[in-house]
């Protein structure tokens, strides 16, 4: 009996930390949710609808996004400054050869 009750607070104790620790394990795990969730909150997007989502490895992401008639590209790209701190940096398609 003892030992259950020790396993019990120890998985409470490490689950606590993992959801409300500085560091958040969740964003890493589902990433694409994180991406939209920046999406919604950067100044950069705001007016347009997200079309769609295309992962190209490394942490980086094709964005394409509808404003009215007009259809815009971006690059997302994740970057870690610590252990406990990601960035993302937005890169917008710039000439009709699509370069950014």
């Amino acid at each position: 009996m003892k030992k259950i009750l020790i396993i019990g607070f120890t998985l409470f104790i490490v689950t606590s930390i993992l959801l409300f620790g500085p560091y958040q394990l969740y964003p890493e795990i589902n990433e694409e949710k994180a991406l939209k969730e920046f999406i919604s909150k950067d100044h950069k997007f705001k007016g347009h609808k997200v079309i769609d989502i295309d992962y190209k490895g490394s942490d980086t992401y094709f964005v394409q996004t509808r404003a009215g008639e007009q259809i815009k590209s971006f690059i997302v790209m994740r970057y870690e400054s610590s252990v406990m701190n990601g960035h993302w940096k937005v890169f917008e398609e710039t000439s009709k050869e699509q370069y950014y």
